[in-house]
């Protein structure tokens, strides 16, 4: 079967039918009484080889090139159009994320850890600072009084101690002079006891806020001495630094208060 085999692996599909005839009419003289049984598997395997290529030349043929389909402008009239079809309500209806946190469902949040008999201080601390990054700080003060005044009542220092603290926070990035102002007389500031780092840590900013950069340096000093080298260690910035990030704040907060009062404005002119 050795010539076969080599007839086989020569064979080109591009041969005359007259060389087919040849081919065959070797094997038969060659292989007599097997010669039909050769002559089989040779066309099988011509068979096999043209399948072969067929389906390998189909995969490599270059696919043609989909058409462009036309762009749409966005013009008013397709904008409007766009909206009165309904779909884009739909697709909010279908695809909205009801979990998102809101400003309603974090003062609702924060209502709810006041109400047990453990609160957890970290969410109450996240809670409240939503509230500020939302521009809600109006919340959360009126949440967190209630909450120092049922401390209070309830002879509760601890949780007294740290509402209050939370509050100054508040008061802090709400930013206006009687707010500061407010907040330096708390009565958690004046608290010795307890080694508490945002103590001059508040006080610096709201004295740097104030204007008072004297007394801010002092509070700044006390904070750099107080605080606890393990906890937080990586932030590591001067005095100059730290008044660098007072003026952000100061600047944020005007501009927030300046939103406010165009809203305000807005909503009441008639």
């Amino acid at each position: 079967m050795k010539p076969v085999v080599e007839k086989i692996c020569t064979f080109s599909l591009a041969q005359s039918c007259e060389a087919m005839e040849n081919f065959v009419s070797y094997v038969s003289s060659k292989y007599e009484a097997n010669a039909m049984k050769a002559i089989s598997y040779v066309i099988l395997g011509c068979v096999s080889l043209l399948i072969f290529v067929i389906l390998r030349w189909t995969r490599t043929k270059p696919k043609p090139k989909p058409k462009p389909e036309p762009r749409v402008h966005a013009t008013r009239s397709f904008i409007v159009r766009q909206l009165h079809s309904g779909y884009p309500a739909l697709e909010r209806l279908m695809e909205e994320q009801y979990e998102n946190p809101s400003v309603l469902e974090s003062a609702y949040t924060l209502i709810m850890q006041f109400g047990n008999e453990f609160p957890d201080l970290r969410i109450i601390q996240q809670k409240v600072k939503e509230l500020e990054m939302w521009g809600e700080e109006d919340y959360a003060e009126k949440i967190l009084r209630l909450a120092l005044k049922d401390a209070n009542e309830k002879q509760k220092p601890h949780e007294a101690y740290e509402y209050e603290m939370f509050l100054v926070e508040v008061l802090i990035y709400k930013g206006g002079k009687s707010d500061l102002k407010s907040g330096l007389k708390c009565e958690c500031l004046a608290e010795e006891s307890l080694k508490d780092a945002r103590r001059p840590l508040f006080k610096a900013i709201m004295h740097k806020m104030l204007e008072n950069r004297e007394r801010a340096k002092e509070n700044w000093d006390e904070f750099i001495m107080v605080r606890d080298p393990a906890i937080g260690h990586q932030i590591d910035i001067d005095f100059d630094q730290f008044e660098h990030h007072v003026l952000r704040l100061q600047i944020a907060t005007k501009k927030a208060a300046e939103r406010k009062i165009q809203i305000n404005s807005f909503t009441s002119y008639k």
